[in-house]
């Protein structure tokens, strides 16, 4: 899918009225004076990430691909991107405002209850996610950052994809060997160096889907004292949590250390209908 960045750029919004604009929160602060700022334009609320233009390269490389790949998506399970404008001080782009924050932050609060979720509520949300993520690899976008904190969730409890800043466009005979990302969701491939694909993707997914199941990380311990243990699959507690055995299925299709041996997403959900599980 080639990139036009000119004419890309040229699709900004309309000129903002920036007297309009008044700053309800502030969501998130990054380097270089970066924000993230929930507003109230008018009679509706939008979430204006901005870069300073005196940011280095990087992060004005992650603004210009976020704002590539978003322009280019339309799908109710990813984020919606709203825009992109230029101030006389920093790079702007407004998206749609989640009601109802992050997963991570979901999973953290069930967990402090000891609140598990049954299994029709872990197959939705795991549906939403896979929903998205589809889309996206149809569309040669890796995401390369999939985890709880970057999903959303909207007033009706649905959940999107977002912050694409270090996802990438695939192109034919693409070679991915840039280790990105975050250490908890990283596929043991890109973690390695190693040349990967969709499939880095479908291992964060299966981490995330053991979160929603267990309400923690799978391999958080061996990140310390257990790292050099043999890997193994995940066990999830099926009997004691009342799930069904076809969902430690979906970790073993998943959370597979050699990547010829993790399914893709799509042969996941339509060879073996998946998502029927949640009725």
């Amino acid at each position: 899918m080639a990139v036009d960045f000119p004419k890309l750029l040229a699709r900004t919004m309309d000129q903002i009225n920036n007297s309009a604009l008044n700053l309800c929160v502030v969501l998130a602060e990054g380097c270089f004076g970066s924000s993230v700022g929930l507003y109230r334009y008018h009679d509706q609320l939008i979430v204006i990430k901005s870069i300073p233009f005196n940011s280095p390269d990087y992060a004005y490389t992650a603004v210009l691909k976020e704002h590539t790949i978003l322009s280019q998506l339309c799908h109710p399970r990813i984020i919606q991107y709203r825009g992109y404008y230029q101030t006389t001080t920093s790079w702007n782009i407004v998206l749609e405002y989640a009601e109802r924050g992050n997963l991570a932050t979901f999973l953290e609060r069930r967990l402090a209850e000891g609140a598990f979720l049954n299994q029709h509520a872990v197959m939705a949300k795991f549906g939403d996610i896979a929903e998205g993520l589809v889309y996206l690899h149809q569309r040669n976008v890796i995401h390369r950052d999939l985890k709880p904190a970057n999903v959303l969730i909207c007033i009706d409890n649905r959940l999107k994809l977002a912050d694409f800043g270090i996802s990438k466009i695939m192109h034919e005979d693409d070679l991915n060997r840039t280790i990105v990302g975050t250490p908890l969701y990283m596929a043991p491939e890109v973690a390695r160096g190693k040349d990967y694909d969709y499939k880095s993707d479908v291992w964060a997914l299966g981490i995330i889907f053991y979160e929603l199941c267990m309400l923690e990380h799978p391999f958080v311990d061996r990140f310390g004292k257990r790292r050099n243990q043999k890997f193994s699959v995940p066990q999830l507690d099926c009997k004691r949590l009342g799930y069904s055995s076809a969902l430690q299925g979906l970790c073993d299709m998943m959370i597979q250390k050699d990547p010829t041996k993790r399914w893709t997403l799509e042969s996941i959900l339509t060879k073996f209908r998946i998502l029927e599980i949640v009725s």
